[in-house]
């Protein structure tokens, strides 16, 4: 019998193929990247209680053409409010097996990349995640599930964009509200992501893993429920804000000023046109727009609509120093503003933001993200409970705003 391939397989030798393994996670985080940045370190600001966001919506009122009148106005000061922003946290702690190591360690052509970048590897994935959530909301869930039956693994999202908030392996749980009242007993683990479909596929069925889930559920990534960051659509959502105080402001004062703009464009009008729309809005209320954060779905349509060019925008680093590194956005003229478009996956897929970017600021206690050991001398240390090494990267930080007025919040078909 003649010696074959298969029958040889065990003596074969594996060969992998050369160069750098590619990473198709990283994403480009545009957003975080263009933020201003303070930490307690850079400047002296992000520590304390919470950070303090002063706010003016108002010059003095009470002018009248008759003197005595105006003279007897009693409450004719400028208004303001502050907000009082909490810091948020997050975790992540990653481990490598110390004999992965060593296996790893000596160079070969056919070895991967050292084990020891995996430490780099969960850092970039924190930086993925400040950026999922700067989108959303201090609820904590990444979108809802539009499922009107759960004897299956497979959940839909309402927004596929939501997607890149989770992977294999990740736990949900499941809410009837966006972190204000209680999570639903029980939770599901992913076995897959169908990103491009916007589905989520769990390791047993939907029912199985929460009994009670029904239609139109929060979803959320465990432990983030009603604990996460403050993002665009706090700040500018998709209603007008209630009475209910937002970080100790009531924003009925002037909500326009004071909890954003938004535009209804689910009417099916062109994207273009709504862009011209937010950008009036905002200009009504005194606001530069210069940014416009576009799902790449929707960015795809808008370069076929409007004239403009290609620019390369330098992203900022701590205490108001421009990064080493820049993004490439969509430049246009709308109502003679200049305002550079740029897409970013985790954006709502039929969701646009405008605003005036000088306006946000991403403090925090420490840099965000950091290892936060590095106070022992040591950001990898050996870990308790396992033969291996581990890291533990996280950040105390949120996302702050001091003109949200300057916001708009232009939701698409």
């Amino acid at each position: 019998m003649t010696l074959d391939p298969t029958t040889f397989n065990p003596m074969i030798k594996e060969h992998y193929a050369p160069g750098p393994v590619i990473n198709m996670a990283l994403q480009n985080n545009k957003a975080i990247g263009l933020l201003n940045k303070r930490s307690k370190k850079a400047e002296g600001q992000g520590g304390g209680k919470y950070w303090v966001q002063p706010v003016q919506y108002a010059d003095p009122g009470g002018g009248s053409v008759d003197f005595a009148t105006a003279n007897a106005y009693t409450d004719n000061e400028s208004q303001f409010v502050q907000f009082q922003v909490t810091r948020k946290k997050h975790y992540r702690v990653v481990k490598v097996d110390n004999e992965v190591i060593e296996a790893t360690a000596d160079g070969n052509i056919d070895a991967f990349e050292p084990a020891f970048d995996e430490f780099d590897r969960a850092m970039r994935a924190e930086g993925n995640y400040l950026n999922f959530r700067f989108f959303r909301g201090k609820g904590g869930s990444i979108g809802r599930m539009t499922n009107s039956s759960f004897g299956t693994a497979v959940m839909t999202l309402d927004d596929p964009a939501g997607t890149w908030g989770v992977r294999k392996n990740d736990v949900v749980t499941l809410s009837a509200t966006d972190g204000t009242g209680s999570l639903k007993s029980g939770s599901l683990k992913v076995a897959s992501v169908q990103r491009r479909a916007g589905t989520i596929t769990f390791t047993g069925n939907i029912s199985a893993g929460v009994a009670t889930a029904a239609q139109n559920d929060f979803v959320f990534l465990a432990g983030d429920y009603n604990g996460a960051s403050s993002g665009l659509v706090d700040w500018a959502p998709d209603a007008a804000p209630s009475a209910t105080t937002f970080y100790n402001v009531d924003r009925t004062a002037d909500t326009d000023m004071l909890g954003g703009s938004r535009i209804d464009g689910t009417d099916g009008r062109p994207v273009h046109e709504l862009l011209i729309d937010m950008v009036v809005a905002l200009d009504d209320l005194g606001g530069e727009p210069d940014i416009v954060f576009a799902n790449p779905r929707a960015l795809g349509t808008l370069t076929k609509q409007l004239e403009g060019k290609w620019v390369v925008m330098k992203g900022q680093g701590y205490g108001g120093q421009t990064a080493d590194i820049g993004y490439k956005g969509w430049q246009v003229t709308l109502e003679g503003h200049e305002v550079t478009i740029f897409s970013d996956r985790c954006c709502q897929a039929k969701r646009l933001w405008m605003t005036q970017m000088n306006t946000w600021t991403m403090f925090s206690a420490g840099m965000a993200p950091t290892f936060i050991m590095k106070r022992s001398g040591n950001i990898i240390k050996p870990s308790e409970s396992a033969d291996a090494w581990e890291s533990r990267i996280g950040e105390y930080y949120n996302f702050s705003n001091k003109a949200p007025g300057y916001t708009c919040n232009g939701q698409l078909a």
